[in-house]
């Protein structure tokens, strides 16, 4: 890691912890986005989290909080509507960097649609809804099948190709897209945003 990265990174984590200094303190992880590996199954292991095998439950001692819980609409057509249910870790300090990972819950359609529908209020722009710890309750043993991190810092891509190596590149409307197979990633790239590491088990 060059020099001037580190010491952007120095001044970059100690204004932040500073704005949120007055919030519930968290634990310090260790993680990296560079540590993903395969576990001895072949799935994916970052974050301290297996990917189809680690709980959402299970996360909670991993990561040493509670997350807020939110069923996500993926689409906008409200006859073929398809949803996610997300735990969403916010302000976790790892490797120094306040960051924020996503999991995704593992569920079978059908039973995330019996969840919207049990949603009192339904608003037909809304895109997402959070859960109370008792409607989330039921679907705390369900897998994570997928985990997104949202460093608050850019790490370039100088800093990426040295951690990763050459990616697969991908170019689409959303953007640019980096590809790491071998270890489930897509690292996504936004001119008005942080990267975004997506890690998922290769189907």
């Amino acid at each position: 890691m060059n020099r001037t990265f580190l010491i952007f990174l120095m001044i970059a984590s100690a204004m932040l912890i500073a704005v949120i200094g007055t919030q519930k303190p968290t634990m310090q992880l260790d993680y990296t986005p560079w540590d993903a590996m395969l576990s001895k199954s072949g799935s994916v292991k970052a974050f301290g989290v297996t990917l189809g095998e680690t709980t959402v439950k299970e996360s909670e001692t991993v990561l040493g909080k509670t997350p807020e819980t939110q069923l996500v609409i993926l689409t906008n057509d409200t006859t073929d509507q398809q949803y996610e249910l997300v735990a969403i870790y916010k302000d976790l300090i790892i490797s120094g960097v306040i960051s924020e990972l996503r999991l995704t819950y593992q569920l079978e359609p059908n039973a995330l649609l019996a969840l919207y529908s049990t949603l009192h209020t339904k608003a037909i722009a809304q895109q997402s809804y959070s859960l109370s710890p008792e409607l989330a309750a039921p679907y705390l043993s369900s897998p994570i099948t997928r985990l997104t991190y949202i460093p608050s810092i850019n790490y370039g891509e100088d800093i990426i190709i040295q951690r990763f190596g050459t990616a697969e590149y991908v170019t689409g409307d959303m953007g640019k897209k980096w590809l790491y197979p071998e270890i489930g990633l897509e690292i996504q790239f936004h001119t008005d945003q942080a990267e975004r590491f997506i890690y998922t088990n290769s189907k």
